[in-house]
């Protein structure tokens, strides 16, 4: 749902992420309720990596969704709630201020809750309960950090300095210790089970953070794909796996490891006899990202994956992944290299061409479209 209420701190439709922050401490205090910031956020904190365009989650204790509309009157912008999960996404035109904070592009409020699986692979149902409980039905322990909102605001205005955010974090679950030995560790026995997706998201971290698996959580992440943990989620939602792939920092390895580990038997969005030169693509690609638009780089980003899928006899798993037929028509016509030679193309495209046919005469005329 959205709200059309004026926001107190509107300027123009731009909300400063500081006035956000302080806005959420207004209404916490108004309401007598704990709000802690949590999951990856924290944790890029506390090893004080390169913050940029993110989002905050704010976990409540207390009603996570009466939160966010207060703060939504607060600071404007739109609302969209999802009830049956106890958890609301406030978005604006939010800016950074000073060079120092980053650059805030939405706020995930949530419940602090608890979840029971129905069936393996299905979506939760969630209760309410204590931050301390919430935190321990996430995915690894250096993802269930939470740092209290009040703290992050003395952080913003330089009150307290990066490598003492540790001192005031709230860890039931030993993620700090996590962060200082690079391991990624589950905090259940059957996490991969109850969330394949997890699956992805430990190969990601493992890639981009540079950790390691502990024993128990390699020996669940083999448990659960050899069991057949993949095959209880949609093919939609492995698709949207290798999409979120596709936005770190070196994609090429981190769908590699996709393959190796196993994360492809279920459905081939890489078929391994294919990996080769999907990878070779994208890294080729990844080299040039930066001469187009995030959304641009994603586009050929898929194109190379569907185009794969669609010239290798996997054109069910290219459908399966509901992008729609005309997308997939390009994607194999630019794989093959048979589109139309007057057929425009766009930035995407002529990346994703690139990218897979190496033609230093697109990689030109990209260049000089991207400057013009």
């Amino acid at each position: 749902m959205s709200d059309s209420a004026p926001g107190n701190l509107q300027t123009a439709g731009l909300v400063p992420l500081h006035g956000v922050v302080g806005a959420a401490l207004k209404v916490a205090e108004l309401r007598k309720e704990r709000v802690v910031i949590v999951g990856g956020f924290v944790r890029d904190l506390i090893m004080q990596r390169d913050i940029g365009d993110y989002d905050i989650d704010l976990v409540v204790e207390g009603d996570g969704l009466g939160f966010a509309h207060e703060l939504r009157r607060e600071v404007g912008g739109d609302i969209r709630e999802h009830g049956s999960f106890l958890t609301a996404k406030l978005t604006s035109p939010f800016l950074e201020v000073g060079g120092n904070a980053p650059l805030l592009s939405e706020v995930d409020i949530a419940t602090a809750r608890s979840e029971e699986y129905p069936r393996p692979g299905a979506l939760p149902v969630v209760t309410p309960t204590t931050i301390e409980k919430d935190l321990w039905r996430r995915d690894f322990a250096s993802n269930s950090l939470a740092l209290p909102l009040s703290i992050f605001r003395d952080f913003l205005a330089g009150a307290v300095a990066a490598d003492a955010l540790s001192l005031h974090v709230v860890d039931p679950c030993g993620g700090l210790s996590d962060l200082k030995s690079s391991t990624l560790r589950i905090l259940h026995p059957k996490s991969f089970v109850d969330d394949p997706t997890r699956l992805f998201r430990a190969v990601r971290y493992a890639v981009r953070l540079s950790f390691h698996f502990d024993k128990e959580t390699l020996s669940g992440f083999y448990e659960a794909v050899k069991g057949g943990a993949l095959a209880t989620l949609s093919p939609r939602r492995i698709w949207n796996e290798f999409v979120c792939a596709l936005d770190e920092e070196t994609p090429g390895e981190v769908i590699q490891e996709f393959v190796e580990r196993g994360l492809c038997s279920h459905l081939a969005i890489v078929d391994p006899d294919n990996a080769e030169r999907v990878i070779d693509a994208l890294d080729i690609i990844t080299g040039h990202r930066d001469v187009v638009s995030p959304d641009e780089y994603r586009h050929a980003a898929k194109i190379i994956l569907l185009g794969a899928l669609m010239t290798s006899g996997h054109e069910a798993v290219a459908q399966a992944t509901s992008e729609g037929g005309r997308m997939l028509k390009r994607a194999a016509a630019i794989y093959t290299g048979t589109i139309s030679g007057n057929e425009h193309l766009s930035k995407g495209d002529m990346l994703a061409r690139f990218g897979i046919h190496g033609e230093s005469s697109v990689l030109d005329a990209l260049l000089r479209e991207s400057t013009s």
